[in-house]
């Protein structure tokens, strides 16, 4: 059984289907043949979460002035908006540095 329906219903569906699509469309070859400045943005939208995560979770320990992050907003958009561009990036950088 699955215990949390929202990544069930917003990341594994879509994404298997995503998944299927992108097979029989030859996806890979875009996302192999992508441009520096988009691997790079890609890269950049993953450290910003990792930073508004960050926030997040110190803010409960040491308040930050000035900053105010809400949890309950950033856990229910987090996943799925966090997910392509994660996914993305490390397709391309396995692709690029490990794919001997």
């Amino acid at each position: 059984t699955m215990v949390q329906w929202r990544y069930g219903i917003g990341l594994y569906v879509p994404f298997f289907t995503a998944g299927i699509i992108a097979g029989r469309n030859d996806w890979m070859k875009s996302v192999e043949e992508m441009e520096t400045w988009c691997v790079w943005m890609l890269r950049t939208i993953v450290v910003g979460f990792w930073i508004l995560m960050f926030l997040e979770a110190g803010s409960g320990i040491i308040p930050i002035p000035g900053v105010n992050i809400d949890a309950g907003v950033l856990e229910n958009l987090l996943p799925p908006i966090y997910a392509v561009p994660m996914t993305l990036a490390l397709i391309q950088f396995f692709h690029q540095y490990f794919n001997g």
